[in-house]
């Protein structure tokens, strides 16, 4: 297992694939505070890693954010939430409810019986996340997901499974592929070219690599 660390405007990023599909775990850092998106660990060695990752930190874990319900994004939530009780989960309710139904998060397809237990508190497009010298406004993206959170800072942003380096997310129909790109468009596409991109899967990538190369955009 390997992480890659960045260093962005007011925060360090570690990312930290987990999980059967590699899912993008990001442990963010600023100032004395932390948050961790997307904890898809689904063993014990993965568990400490992160764990481990946080505590050598010399920092408080203050927020726990889920982009979205598909189990590959929450399988660790619960064990994280128990591992660091003084963190507060946040996740859109629509996204929460899908976490707690095993077939429309996608665990029993991939033979698991998960179910979030873990109490989120609502997180909605508007919002701001302060961590540290750095504040996330958070905005919703539909179509992968009825609600897909992401979060965007000065110069950086963490899109869950909305794009991706040279892609975008899977959707159900045709509907859901337009709301997604009207999203992305509207949302992502419209920050400075040089922000930089975190997505749930795969390499990172920018607003301008996107916009140039994303055969989808």
């Amino acid at each position: 297992m390997e992480s890659v660390r960045e260093t962005m405007a007011g925060a360090t990023v570690t990312r930290m694939p987990v999980g059967p599909l590699l899912t993008n775990c990001y442990v963010v850092q600023s100032g004395t505070e932390l948050m961790l998106v997307d904890p898809g660990m689904t063993t014990n060695r993965e568990l400490e890693w992160v764990a481990t990752t946080i505590e050598g930190a010399n920092a408080r874990l203050r927020w726990v954010v889920c982009t979205h319900g598909h189990v590959d994004h929450v399988a660790g939530v619960d064990a994280v939430m128990a591992r660091f009780p003084e963190a507060t989960l946040v996740m859109n309710p629509r996204e929460a409810l899908l976490a707690r139904d095993p077939a429309a998060s996608y665990a029993a397809q991939l033979g698991s019986t998960f179910s979030m237990k873990a109490q989120a508190a609502p997180l909605a497009a508007g919002q701001d996340l302060p961590l540290g010298h750095v504040f996330y406004r958070v905005a919703m993206i539909e179509g992968h997901t009825p609600a897909s959170t992401v979060l965007i800072a000065t110069d950086h942003a963490f899109v869950g499974d909305t794009l991706f380096a040279g892609s975008v997310g899977r959707t159900p129909d045709q509907e859901g592929l337009e709301q997604l790109l009207a999203g992305i468009r509207a949302t992502l596409m419209t920050l400075p070219p040089a922000t930089r991109i975190f997505p749930g899967h795969g390499e990172p990538t920018s607003v301008s690599a996107e916009l140039s190369e994303n055969p989808w955009l």
